[in-house]
């Protein structure tokens, strides 16, 4: 029988408010089989990005909250042999690791996982001691723990929701770190995140920790600590904030083995995944609206039945447009009516398009290049400063990036109306 818990607390307001504009989304997102990488179309007022790393030479920067973390190895020492810290000394090493208020405090104690029944209940009740003196450290924070989602089996559901029970201003903060170059099997780990986190508690917002790094172990292991691609890395955080999430966590650059050494944090300020945390979080500010969702959509080729045009503009994160392996290659979009066109943003498939132009039209048949590229790189591209006016806007590609066709997740069409 389990623990009874504690009464449970009120939730704040920020985390009431956040659930109701944003859980609705999470539950229908984790009833999606996701088979690539999801993705979808407008801006997310309600998204956040929490910077919890730690890189020497560069922070996230822009609309990024810091959040703050309690590590497991300080975390381990303590609770070694059924021990407990004492209660001052647990509450003076919350209060030096919480850098901010603004954002969550998320505790890691990975030797008290709930992944064995015959250690759960002893492991659930120093869970629920911890986190009850660091609730009296930061009363106003999202409080919760590090990579308890991945690590409870389902018989210890029941721990768990007690644990939210005694404090429901929580989040879940599952590890959703990169262990290979290839996105199935990333997009995968969120879609079981997703689906775990409804199940133990579908009133609780989901926050999964990332990392620009891939991780130790990693296939191939040259793989191993080197940064993720700027693409990649895009893509990953579209998907999260597309599924409905209400955010993310950036972590990396913490002063743990050789993660990442003097060569690796030099080379921080100039390489691609943090311009392009940099471009996401100016995403997130961009409040306008998609001209193309749900337009009519044209395409000169499909490779397989169901990636058709409309995929790339029906808002559905878990379809996309996709050609046969030639080129050139087109998509096509009837916005409906004449507008002056100021940019794009297309989220890429593997397939991408490295040589491309960007053209309006209002016949759809005489075209005027807005854009032009032979350096397309693939991921989330944002093209800006467009300056055409038509109906029809059309992605044209003249050289594919890979041996694959061309396929969109996304096409969005940004302008305003001519009168």
């Amino acid at each position: 029988m389990l623990p009874v818990a504690p009464c449970a607390l009120a939730p704040h307001a920020r985390v009431r408010a956040l659930l109701t504009a944003v859980l609705t989304a999470v539950l229908v997102a984790a009833a999606l089989a996701v088979p690539g990488p999801a993705r979808a179309v407008t801006a997310d007022p309600d998204f956040t990005l929490y910077d919890n790393t730690a890189y020497t030479s560069a922070a996230l920067g822009g609309a990024s909250v810091l959040s703050s973390f309690v590590p497991a190895r300080i975390c381990a020492s303590l609770v070694a042999d059924g021990a407990l810290p004492g209660e001052a000394e647990w509450k003076s090493i919350v209060q030096s690791y919480n850098r901010s208020t603004d954002g969550p405090l998320v505790l890691d104690c990975e030797t008290l996982y709930l992944n064995s029944t015959s250690t759960a209940a002893d492991h659930y009740a120093r869970l629920l001691q911890l986190q009850s003196w660091a609730r009296e450290v930061a009363p106003g924070q999202v409080i919760g723990w590090y990579g308890l989602l991945n690590n409870t089996i389902s018989a210890n559901y029941g721990y768990y929701r007690n644990l939210i029970a005694a404090d429901p201003d929580t989040a879940f903060f599952p590890s959703l770190y990169t262990y290979s170059a290839g996105e199935d099997a990333w997009n995968t780990a969120l879609t079981a995140d997703v689906a775990k986190a409804r199940a133990v508690d579908a009133d609780v917002p989901l926050l999964p920790y990332v990392w620009p790094q891939y991780h130790g172990g990693s296939s191939p292991s040259s793989l191993d600590y080197t940064f993720v691609p700027a693409a990649q890395w895009s893509v990953q955080l579209a998907t999260i904030r597309e599924l409905g999430l209400p955010g993310a966590v950036v972590w990396g650059g913490w002063p743990i083995s050789e993660t990442c050494d003097t060569a690796c944090q030099a080379a921080v300020p100039s390489s691609g995944w943090l311009a392009a945390t940099r471009s996401f979080l100016g995403d997130l500010a961009d409040r306008r609206t998609d001209l193309a969702r749900g337009a009519a959509a044209t395409v000169s080729s499909v490779n397989v039945t169901g990636r058709d045009a409309s995929k790339a503009v029906d808002g559905d994160p878990a379809t996309r447009w996709g050609s046969t392996y030639a080129d050139p290659q087109w998509i096509t979009v009837d916005l409906g009516a004449r507008y002056r066109v100021g940019g794009v943003r297309l989220v890429w498939e593997t397939a991408y398009g490295r040589a491309y132009t960007v053209q309006v039209s209002d016949d759809a048949s005489s075209w005027t290049t807005a854009y032009s590229t032979t350096s397309g790189a693939g991921g989330v591209e944002r093209v800006e400063g467009l300056s055409a006016t038509g109906r029809y806007v059309r992605v044209h590609g003249t050289a594919r990036g890979t041996s694959y066709g061309y396929s969109l997740w996304s096409l969005e069409v940004y302008g305003t109306a001519v009168s």
